[in-house]
């Protein structure tokens, strides 16, 4: 499988990259990444994985391939009265979607990344279409073999800003991060680090790279 960082690096040339943020970038699978709808640092400005899947083909049991993307009610309808796993499919989809919304509505908890397993409250995009990528993406295999992906990516962005912020405590930085997040300075991303975490970063290879941006004292 593809590696994040071997997308973005494929990408680069081009001025355009895949925009997840993941600590395991280097590693981590972009079939991996779709199953478990992984997003990381910069999820406030980018969403998550499946805000970035446009299509996918998915291997279902028995060998039948699935092809999903965002449906209008036409091309649904067509899709529903297939007489196979695709037309099974979406008939499961739509009933499910169209008379169980109200209950997902009320029962889904309002997560800003919401959750990874099947994103029922999504099966409809805002403008009506249905899109079985909201279950696809985060199932974790188990509804079917992830065999291709149509991907969204973005210009890379022209300049980037680092603003190191030290706390006396480290509840005072997580009781500053919502407004932070609230500013007009519309941060991508807050990361939040403990003396913990600091100390046995000091102990690595890399420490010596960013040493600069932590002053002592």
């Amino acid at each position: 499988g593809v590696v994040k960082d071997q997308l973005n690096a494929a990408l680069k040339p081009h001025g355009l990259f895949f925009a997840p943020e993941l600590s395991t970038s280097n590693r981590a699978t972009i079939g991996g990444m779709i199953s478990t709808d992984a997003s990381g640092q910069g999820s406030c400005e980018y969403g998550k994985t499946r805000d970035h899947v446009l299509e996918l083909e998915t291997v279902l049991l028995g060998g039948e391939r699935l092809h999903t993307r965002p449906v209008e009610e036409a091309e649904l309808a067509a899709l529903c009265q297939r007489d196979d796993a695709t037309g099974r499919a979406y008939r499961t989809a739509r009933e499910l979607i169209d008379t169980q919304g109200e209950l997902i509505r009320a029962k889904f908890p309002p997560l800003n990344r919401c959750l990874t397993g099947y994103d029922l409250a999504h099966l409809r995009e805002d403008d009506g279409r249905l899109n079985l990528n909201s279950l696809l993406c985060g199932s974790e295999g188990s509804l079917g073999f992830l065999n291709e992906a149509v991907l969204n990516v973005l210009p890379i962005p022209q300049h980037s800003t680092l603003v190191n912020v030290r706390y006396a405590g480290f509840m005072d930085a997580l009781r500053d991060a919502k407004a932070l997040m609230a500013s007009s300075a519309r941060p991508t991303s807050i990361e939040t680090v403990d003396d913990k975490v600091l100390m046995l970063a000091m102990q690595d290879f890399v420490w010596d790279s960013v040493a600069e941006f932590f002053p002592d004292g």
